[in-house]
């Protein structure tokens, strides 16, 4: 078995040479990559995989002491679901509820005095954390985990378990504030620090996930935009995340994750990151994990690092469409610089929460059109354009057009 294991072809790896080896913690975000694309059924290949790599207890297993995996699983799983809306297989079925088990029987006592009471042990995590810890990245993962298997098993009619896991992540949640207040006082930056043991630092980066790509805070939370707005005046190095744990170089899918969390947050600086990992981007528009930042060479990982591209092909496809929980928003990373008259921009089809769409933007002189096609779920979702100065609108209805021009007055259309 374990020989099938390794040499899968429908496995996914980080990288085609020195990381030929499977993580779950990449292969989550390489699926999160290919619904982007409408690569649907490549995603289900791996996914369904999944429960060959899960240990009888209930853990996803790639790597030990790595507490992050299972909540990375049941998220993906999660969101292949909502995109696809595929009914999950009895055996898949079968090794979230598994997951999820493991998650509720993995926390730390409630009880102790500590500032890690409730939150997942102590891990390696994701290496470029830092050393064995308490990662809030565990955490936030573990979080979205429980409340995507509640989704998914209050689909398949088992109302007691789901309801277990909901109220488990509440306990999460409840655990991982408590353990943020317990040493706010003595922080002098309020952002969120990896663990409750750390001071701000560069292993920040990892408690962003409850930003990007979880959403389980609001774009707006002043915790999250701290603990950016303290990654980009402490941990650049030429304009680029460097991460001086492990890695020690600039890392190309770190520096997206902080666009990610601007772009959400409507603040214009995710484009200068963008602009960045462009520029940082080898011949054959690759990156390495990380990079050295004077020999521009790789440092660490491996030389075509896919996690990378597959934040980059995220990236792309969130300035066209980024989704919330009750609506789509429409052109709010596009640049004016890629917007000249008599040009077309297209997009999609991309696979969205709700449904597939596909977008083209064209500059007409007097405003920029918006058309869009989404073959939806159900109802179709509320849209909202909004492209940078330029007329935010918000619309309703299966398909549209739509004519934004320069201004900022809201305009909404029924």
């Amino acid at each position: 078995m374990r020989s099938l294991l390794l040499h899968s072809p429908d496995d996914c790896y980080p990288g085609p040479y020195t990381y030929k080896r499977f993580w779950f913690r990449d292969a989550a975000f390489l699926v999160h990559g290919l619904l982007t694309m409408g690569a649907s059924e490549r995603a289900a290949r791996v996914i369904e995989r999944f429960p060959l790599r899960q240990k009888a207890s209930g853990y996803f297993h790639s790597q030990e002491g790595e507490w992050d995996s299972n909540g990375q699983v049941l998220w993906i799983i999660e969101r292949w679901q909502q995109c696809t809306r595929s009914a999950l297989s009895p055996q898949l079925l079968k090794a979230v509820r598994q997951g999820a088990r493991w998650i509720r029987g993995k926390r730390t006592s409630d009880s102790i005095e500590e500032a890690h009471a409730g939150l997942m042990p102590a891990g390696f995590s994701a290496e470029h954390l830092g050393p064995n810890d308490y990662y809030y990245w565990d955490d936030f993962w573990s979080v979205a985990g429980l409340l995507s298997t509640a989704t998914l098993l209050r689909q398949a009619n088992d109302p007691s378990e789901s309801q277990a896991c909901e109220e488990a992540a509440a306990k999460l949640i409840a655990a991982i504030d408590r353990s943020l207040q317990i040493h706010a006082a003595q922080r002098s930056h309020p952002g969120l620090p990896a663990s409750p043991y750390r001071r701000m630092d560069a292993g920040a980066i990892g408690s962003l996930a409850v930003g990007y790509p979880l959403q389980l805070w609001p774009a707006d939370e002043p915790r999250l935009l701290s603990t950016v707005e303290y990654l980009l005046q402490h941990c650049l190095v030429h304009g680029g995340f460097f991460q001086d744990m492990i890695h020690s170089g600039i890392n190309a899918y770190l520096t997206l994750h902080m666009a990610q969390v601007l772009l959400r947050a409507g603040d214009s600086r995710y484009r200068d990151l963008m602009q960045v990992v462009v520029d940082w981007a080898s011949p054959t528009g690759q990156w390495p994990e990380a990079i050295h930042p004077i020999t521009r060479g790789g440092c660490m990982g491996d030389g075509q690092h896919i996690w990378a591209a597959a934040e980059w092909i995220v990236m792309l496809r969130n300035c066209f469409v980024q989704e919330e929980p009750d609506r789509l928003i429409l052109g709010g990373g596009i640049p004016e610089a890629w917007i000249q008259d008599g040009d077309t921009l297209r997009c999609g089809p991309t696979m969205t929460r709700f449904g597939a769409i596909e977008i083209e933007v064209e500059n007409r002189g007097n405003g920029v059109e918006f058309r869009w096609q989404g073959d939806w779920h159900g109802e179709a979702p509320s849209v909202e354009i909004r492209l940078d100065n330029h007329q935010p609108r918000t619309l309703s209805g299966a398909n549209g057009v739509a004519n934004v021009a320069r201004g900022t007055n809201v305009e909404t259309t029924a």
